[in-house]
């Protein structure tokens, strides 16, 4: 993860976009499709790349080092991309997505082939994703880059502005990757001071529009039972962010996208998770118990060592 997203509320915004993409990346084809006119039938292969590579080549004779980019894949064993998701204008992103790029460029696409120009060395298709609404996000990110010999080239690379598109428009486009981030387009209302609050209505007639949209995209075989669950789970997630000090905005939400019927199925899903993270929970437990016995024992031999008493 690169330095624009520390610890905290915007690393879940990352987290999302990787759960969508290492569960479901054929999520990213009407994205491809947008950007870059790239259509790509359901089941074409997909290869998610390692998104951690070393700088050595760059420099061996620096301390080693490493670049970390969000998403990285090969659609179709010919297509590179990478995507990077992006919470803040940052006037410095394209300067780290040409760095990301030739990176990329040097360790998956650099060709042996040898030709009238020499080696043949193929950025990826990239783009970045911002999820909040901002006016100042221009609609490409530009580079001018003077070569050694005097040459120019315009490195560009398009930008996604989730909240620039209307549900309706998600909903023709298939682009269902951006539920999950829709209700950031609210949180500015939540403001009590605003001269147009949220209310409850208009959250809950959102939410309905987001269902409804989930729904048609299963009947109409774009998502699987499984990928609906899936986007509803994130959501819900996503809400429980938002709405984290707006407990009547939240439980509308949970209401709305809680399963009516619990099936057994899931409820046995359910309980085994719960089962796992209690085992998880013990087994922490027991290693900090164990650490602390530990201490409690040097101490202990420590002080009989200078004769200091110790009381059980």
């Amino acid at each position: 993860m690169s330095a624009k997203n520390k610890p905290g509320s915007s690393m879940l915004w990352d987290e999302i976009l990787k759960a969508i993409v290492d569960a479901m990346p054929e999520q990213l084809f009407p994205l491809f499709k947008e950007l870059y006119g790239k259509e790509y039938p359901r089941g074409t292969p997909i290869t998610l790349l390692a998104t951690e590579s070393s700088t050595y080549r760059e420099n061996p004779d620096a301390p080693p080092g490493s670049r970390l980019c969000d998403i990285a894949l090969l659609v179709n064993g010919t297509d590179y991309y990478h995507l990077e998701c992006q919470m803040r204008n940052d006037q410095d992103m394209v300067i780290r997505m040409v760095a990301y790029d030739l990176h990329f460029a040097m360790q998956h696409t650099t060709s042996g082939e040898q030709n009238l120009d020499g080696l043949v060395m193929r950025f990826p298709r990239s783009a970045v994703i911002y999820p909040e609404k901002n006016n100042r996000i221009p609609d490409v990110l530009r580079c001018r880059i003077i070569f050694q010999d005097g040459s120019e080239h315009i490195y560009q690379v398009p930008t996604v502005r989730i909240q620039s598109y209307s549900l309706d428009e998600i909903q023709e486009k298939h682009l269902n990757l951006f539920l999950p981030y829709v209700l950031l387009r609210l949180r500015p209302r939540l403001n009590p001071k605003r001269k147009l609050p949220l209310t409850k209505n208009e959250l809950t007639a959102f939410v309905d529009k987001v269902m409804i949209i989930l729904k048609d995209e299963v009947e109409q075989g774009y998502l699987t039972e499984q990928e609906y669950d899936d986007y509803v789970n994130l959501f819900r997630r996503a809400s429980e962010k938002i709405f984290e000090k707006h407990a009547d905005f939240y439980e509308e939400v949970d209401r709305m996208t809680k399963p009516l019927i619990e099936l057994p199925s899931v409820l046995q899903k359910r309980l085994i998770a719960d089962n796992e993270r209690l085992l998880a929970n013990n087994e922490m437990l027991t290693v900090e118990l164990a650490d602390k016995n530990a201490e409690l024992a040097r101490m202990r031999a420590l002080l009989e060592q200078y004769h200091i008493p110790v009381n059980a």
